[in-house]
């Protein structure tokens, strides 16, 4: 009895080649694997032909395996070909020494690497024809519209005064009802109230009074009080000036008069 077959660990598309305890570094050669990693294989063995290092020989060794392993092994399309993968591993480590001075040694480590190359055929990209797909084909997603709630637009009534001076309409914007909205509102309105009793106030007017016919010539002065909305220290000053006007009137009427003398000087 034979043993079973391992099943395939790549893909029908794809094949491989592996290089084993190959003598250099991991770090120096992943530098090279670095370089033909997602590149067309045959490029990346022209790259490599040309390449300086001394391990890029055996690497494009290792790739020419592994195209052969896809053409022959696998019937794939080797001018499709693609380098997928470029892993590269440690191996085992040698361990040697050197003689140093003053009878002392330092270790030399000499260090392998493994390797393995995948390739892969490219597969056809599907081009999608938009004029040969139906619009029915294609759910069209609907997106909701947002329903944004705005409050009703309240406004102050208007109240028109009687002059014409006035006519600024005091609008209060709808808010939605603070307590220092409301503060602030019922202050539009007071200030609104004030300003329109100002206005409707009659303008002041100089009181001009009547001219005194009387024989004395001293007294011509006119009294020009203006009217005010007065204080009381107003109103007093003003009842003061009437009355020193009356008393200056009344006292001059009472004057006696001194009838002329017609009798001339004596006769001599």
């Amino acid at each position: 009895m034979s043993k079973p077959k391992h099943q395939r660990a790549l893909a029908n598309h794809e094949a491989q080649a592996i290089l084993s305890n190959v003598r250099t570094s991991p770090r120096k050669l992943n530098l090279v694997a670095a370089m033909i990693r997602d590149m067309p294989a045959q490029r990346a063995i022209a790259t490599l032909t040309f390449s300086k290092r001394r391990i890029a020989h055996q690497v494009r060794k290792t790739l020419e395996s592994a195209i052969a392993n896809a053409e022959n092994n696998h019937q794939l399309d080797v001018d499709r070909l693609i380098v997928t993968r470029a892993e590269v591993g440690r191996s085992i480590v040698m361990r040697r020494f050197h003689a140093r001075g003053r009878g002392r040694s330092a270790r030399i480590e000499k260090w392998f690497s493994h390797m393995k190359i995948v390739v892969a055929e490219k597969q056809d990209e599907v081009e999608v024809d938009n004029d040969v797909i139906e619009g029915t084909a294609i759910p069209t997603p609907v997106i909701p519209t947002p329903v944004i709630a705005t409050p009703a637009a309240r406004s102050t009534p208007v109240v028109e005064p009687d002059h014409a001076v006035t006519e600024t309409t005091l609008a209060v914007p709808a808010t939605e009802g603070t307590e220092a909205e409301a503060a602030e509102q019922a202050m539009s309105a007071d200030a609104a109230e004030i300003a329109d009793h100002a206005t409707a106030e009659p303008p002041h007017e100089h009181v001009t009074m009547p001219e005194q016919t009387d024989d004395h010539a001293h007294t011509e002065a006119t009294l020009s009080v203006p009217a005010t909305e007065g204080s009381e220290a107003e109103a007093a000053e003003q009842a003061m000036s009437a009355d020193a006007s009356e008393a200056a009137d009344h006292a001059a009427d009472n004057e006696p008069k001194t009838p002329p003398d017609h009798s001339g000087p004596p006769a001599t």
